[in-house]
């Protein structure tokens, strides 16, 4: 329990040092760029992170599928670095290619900007097929301490360059693609992941499977991120350079969620479909739970400070946050449905409902930002997100017969997690099915 309780201490304090140099480093180039410059640099990250999410092939999510076997989980570790970084050289030289193609057009920064930030794209891939693993094996504590290193750096070199008055768009964007490189230093370093010779036969064999799956993550992260390119295309930079802001203050409010998503993610492993749908059905309860808290605490903490730390420009983003905040928090929630349907249903029961509230996302953007701008973007968002969580939750009930109000905490479930929660890490999520 000693070490359950440490590797618990030390997560929830990586995440929250990395989201406290976040918030750090948005103070800083909030206050170095004006909303438009804020806007510019954020479209330049979002095509590097495009560029990712849309090029990683989702061979973190064949990963997971394929760790249940034992003899592959050698391999899977060694091949996930080298692959990553293959991967993602392809996946920046396609954003490339379609920047140029795209260029003068929709508001997109310049192609040296946008370069800048494509050659961070190898590197974020890497961080993500290794952090993987590191959950995988049951080191959540490495894959959380790889994102900490990298805010560090990024704060602390935007920091040195914004004391000098000389912090641009251009430095910042610089600054970000170091960050990923030592994210993935300390992911190698810290023994989160082993980098092995390649073997390409299982590597074929991985991006395979991950390609099946893929359609549902490339339409999964243009859920998340459509709206950005919508309301730069329509509204322009500054509206982003807000929008956006809205959005990182609103993610910080998964900082709870996410801890447990990542500790209780290998109990869902080796059980039947049985024991599984327990597990997850135990984790959903306790994530919903943590991710009212959080998220009534962000809507009060950003109203009252976004104005005296970030200035009156941004201002707007208040309000844009207290629209995106319930759905950001009910799709992290969701996190184990996700999984589980992942592990025992066909890759379409994953793929069909992100591509409907991606559907749904676009649609809504498209009639809303024109009428209320940033606002009509955020309540845009959060519908789409509780459309794709109804989905999941659909599938779930009716393939395991529990009911969903099981995935709700009742007032003595609530006593029961939050007793746990204080004493207990060990035990988080795990209380008795009701």
């Amino acid at each position: 329990m000693a070490d359950s309780r440490l590797q618990f201490v030390r997560m929830i304090a990586a995440r929250a040092g990395a989201l406290v140099m976040g918030v750090v480093a948005s103070v800083i180039i909030a206050r170095a760029l004006p909303p438009e410059g804020r806007g510019t640099y954020y479209m330049a990250v979002t095509v590097g992170t495009a560029a990712m999410a849309l090029g990683h092939l989702s061979v973190e999510q064949a990963q997971t599928a394929m760790w249940s076997d034992k003899a592959s989980r050698a391999s899977l570790e060694g091949n996930s670095v080298p692959l990553g970084l293959i991967v993602g050289a392809g996946a920046a030289l396609a954003a490339m290619v379609a920047a140029a193609v795209f260029q003068g057009y929709a508001n997109m920064p310049d192609l040296w900007l946008l370069a800048t930030a494509c050659a961070g794209v190898p590197l974020g891939v890497g961080v993500l097929y290794a952090s993987n693993i590191a959950v995988l094996r049951d080191r959540p504590h490495v894959a959380a301490l790889a994102p900490l290193a990298g805010a560090v750096v990024q704060c602390s070199c935007l920091a040195a360059v914004g004391l000098t008055g000389h912090l641009t768009v251009y430095t910042v964007v610089v600054v970000w693609s170091v960050s990923l490189a030592v994210s993935l230093a300390v992911l190698i370093g810290a023994g989160g992941v082993t980098v092995g010779r390649p073997r390409m036969g299982l590597a074929r064999t991985t991006c395979g499977k991950g390609l099946r799956l893929h359609a549902g993550s490339a339409a999964s992260y243009l859920l998340l991120r459509s709206d950005v390119f919508l309301l730069n295309a329509l509204a322009g930079p500054r509206a982003v350079g807000i929008y956006t802001l809205a959005v990182t203050l609103a993610e910080l409010s998964r900082l709870a969620v996410d801890v447990v998503a990542q500790i209780t993610l290998p109990r869902q492993f080796g059980r039947d479909v049985g024991e599984s749908a327990a597990v997850a059905a135990r984790t959903v309860r306790l994530m919903v739970l943590l991710g009212a808290v959080s998220a009534l605490t962000m809507v009060v903490a950003v109203s009252v400070l976004i104005t005296p730390v970030y200035g009156a420009a941004y201002a707007e983003a208040a309000a844009f946050v207290a629209w995106l905040v319930p759905g950001i928090l009910l799709l992290s929630a969701g996190r184990p449905v996700a999984t589980f349907l992942l592990r025992f249903r066909s890759p379409w029961f994953v793929v069909l409902p992100s591509l409907t509230a991606l559907a749904v996302n676009i649609g809504l953007n498209t009639v809303l930002i024109p009428a209320w701008g940033g606002v009509g973007c955020a309540i845009a968002s959060t519908a789409a997100y509780t459309a794709l969580v109804a989905v999941q939750v659909t599938s779930f009930v009716r393939m395991t017969g529990i009911p969903w109000r099981q995935l709700l905490p009742t007032a003595s479930d609530t006593a029961q997690i939050t007793g746990r929660l204080r004493r207990r890490p060990k035990e988080l999520g795990m209380g008795r099915a009701q």
